[in-house]
């Protein structure tokens, strides 16, 4: 952040006078050109009006400048700003990319095609698998590291949007909202960081409601440098809850590997109350899953009673909320723990307003 000092109070109290001394001049002036005693004053008194008149021309004149000073800033921003958009005339490849005739854009910098930050095609354009009408760019800058002075920019990440439904990186994704790429310092994709799914994705048996969303990954890194082989992670968004490991889960997260397999669950709730082996749940328990040491994945289910919620245990005592039970996948009782234990945090909710928000839990299929 670059500080900016702000004039202090007298600039505006004498702009301002200023303002109101120019009030009084056109006045006087409009008075002298229709009042005849109003002239005859003046010369009967003109010291003294010589002297009001000096008074007066002095802030307005520090008014006038700075109003014209206000002006010329302003004609040059829309003139830099009008710089700044321009429509190519001819076909052009800017920064790797076959643009027709009529694309518009807008730049970072005045005159530098290649650091456009908005495009707009007159038809559709093919970038990184996609037929975009429209792309986003957002750019990192190079400054010399001794005089600050600038470099270069290159690419960050691009938005782009088109039409329909259109395949990337095998999935159907909705064109229509923003699919997201990270890319490298060339332009090149490294990665599809964000893109809303369409109809038509599938995870083993399960069918991705449209409007989840898919974000690729180079793996879950953990504190103690080990890497888990996630290559997808999905947000399902569901207004059914959806089956997964016999449970009806609300919205839960996916990751996959590489073969778009099902590697692990995080982030999901028991849409219905539920019975696992010889424990009952009730709608609204934590649901995720965990390996123990290196075991495959998935590893063994998690359940956790959430909102002063209990388990219950046949022929033993609730589990409360606080606590999880490991089950695994065919509901076999595992252990007990405290949540802590197994990664499960409870945080504090903050609502604005009066109003308390509705929970958004899927409904049960």
């Amino acid at each position: 952040m670059i500080p900016i000092a702000l004039p202090s109070a007298g600039f505006y109290i004498f702009v301002s006078l200023g303002f109101l001394a120019g009030l009084v001049l056109l006045g006087w002036a409009l008075a002298l050109v229709a009042s005849g005693g109003a002239r005859r004053t003046v010369r009967k008194y003109w010291k003294t009006s010589s002297l009001l008149f000096v008074v007066l021309v002095i802030p307005f004149a520090f008014y006038a400048w700075v109003q014209t000073v206000i002006w010329q800033i302003e004609r040059e921003g829309a003139r830099r700003e009008a710089a700044r958009n321009v429509t190519l005339a001819a076909a052009t490849t800017v920064g790797g990319v076959a643009m027709p005739a009529g694309t518009r854009l807008k730049l970072q910098d005045e005159g530098q095609l290649e650091t456009y930050v908005e495009a707009e095609f007159p038809r559709p354009v093919a970038m990184y698998g996609v037929q975009a009408l429209r792309a986003q760019r957002y750019l990192d800058a190079d400054y010399d590291s001794e005089t600050y002075a600038l470099r270069g920019r290159h690419p960050r990440n691009v938005l782009l949007r088109g039409a329909g439904s259109q395949p990337v990186r095998g999935w159907q994704c909705d064109a229509t909202q923003d699919i997201e790429f990270d890319v490298a310092r060339d332009g090149a994709m490294k990665m599809l960081n964000k893109c809303v799914l369409g109809r038509g994705n599938r995870v083993g048996d399960l069918e991705l409601a449209p409007g989840s969303i898919v974000y690729e990954s180079s793996g879950t890194v953990y504190t103690d440098g080990s890497r888990d082989p996630d290559r997808w992670r999905i947000e399902v968004k569901d207004p059914v809850a959806v089956k997964l490991f016999g449970l009806p889960l609300s919205e839960p997260r996916l990751y996959l590997d590489d073969q778009r397999r099902l590697l692990r669950v995080s982030d999901a709730e028991l849409a219905c109350p539920t019975r696992l082996g010889g424990v009952s749940y009730a709608a609204g328990t934590q649901v995720q899953t965990m390996r123990r040491g290196r075991e495959p994945f998935p590893g063994v289910l998690v359940l956790s009673p959430w909102n002063g919620q209990v388990a219950t245990r046949d022929g033993q005592a609730d589990v409360p909320e606080g606590m999880s039970v490991m089950q695994t996948l065919d509901g076999k009782v595992v252990d007990v723990v405290r949540n802590d234990t197994v990664g499960v945090f409870h945080f504090a909710t903050i609502t604005v307003g009066d109003e308390v928000p509705e929970p958004t839990r899927a409904r049960c299929p």
